[in-house]
């Protein structure tokens, strides 16, 4: 445990110095995953328990032993005026279902920040200017954030009259005036980053109804470990066949975990079959 603490500390450091986005002074308002992850309750309480005996594991077995080690690592964060190590901690940590609840509070503080930011930038003007600072600073961590200034700055761009050169004018500087494409290739990718670490992590604290909402859209582009949480999502709900298919999938995207359940339901539909024949 001391050596798993050393590490932690260690790679916790290391994602405080990467960070690079800065929260201002003024508060924000909680963005979409964040409220994803709190939507709990007795529904939330009832898969959690169904999924520590899917899992076969003890829920208060590690967790207390690791809690005031966990409380400090995400205090630490909390403490430090950065995004991005808010933002690498949940990827780090998306599926280990010990830091459930330090995932849900810093995914909402990572949100609160990214709300901020956007305030603040909603004040300037939609220009490319201000985007490159945007993209170059928050991207990572805030990539609908951007993407909705993005899409700001390219609608001021189509509602801007086009100058008309005047041949006795002097030539004009030579810019960049190709306009911006619908979508930015940069920042979609970006975006399909975080859906599926949503997906990880939703599946992580076992909010298995928005699980199976947010997780079906990178399963559907090829991610493997979306995959196999919509395989494992059906498995506990008794649709064998649609385990499977998911399964399978995951399998053939080289999920090893994915093909051992794929093995394992498969067995228990033989041997389903085989009572049912006798």
């Amino acid at each position: 445990m001391r050596a798993h603490y050393a590490f932690s500390v260690i790679a916790l450091s290391g994602l405080i110095l990467a960070g690079c986005s800065t929260l201002p002074g003024d508060d924000g308002v909680a963005a979409t995953t964040g409220e994803w992850l709190t939507r709990s309750g007795e529904a939330i309480g009832a898969q959690s328990r169904r999924l520590a005996e899917w899992f076969g594991r003890d829920e208060a077995s590690d967790d207390e032993a690791m809690r005031p080690e966990l409380l400090e690592e995400r205090q630490t964060l909390l403490d430090q005026p950065y995004i991005d190590p808010l933002t690498r901690y949940l990827e780090t940590h998306a599926e280990d279902p010990r830091y459930a609840d330090v995932l849900t509070d810093l995914s909402h503080e990572r949100d609160r920040r990214c709300a901020a930011i956007a305030n603040k930038y909603a004040e300037r003007p939609a220009s490319r200017e201000n985007l490159a600072l945007y993209r170059r600073g928050y991207l990572y961590s805030c990539p609908a954030e951007v993407n909705a200034f993005y899409a700001r700055v390219r609608k001021e761009e189509v509602r801007r009259p086009v100058a008309r050169p005047q041949p006795e004018s002097a030539p004009e500087p030579e810019t960049d005036d190709a306009p911006l494409a619908e979508h930015d290739e940069q920042v979609e990718e970006v975006l399909d980053r975080r859906k599926s670490n949503d997906c990880y992590l939703l599946f992580t604290i076992r909010n298995l109804g928005e699980a199976k909402e947010v997780c079906r859209t990178p399963a559907e582009q090829g991610d493997a470990r979306a995959q196999r949480h919509m395989g494992s999502m059906a498995e506990l709900e008794g649709q064998l066949e649609e385990a499977m298919r998911w399964y399978r999938r995951a399998a053939d995207n080289g999920d090893a975990q994915a093909r051992e359940r794929l093995e394992a339901v498969a067995a228990s539909s033989r041997d389903a079959g085989d009572e049912d024949a006798r």
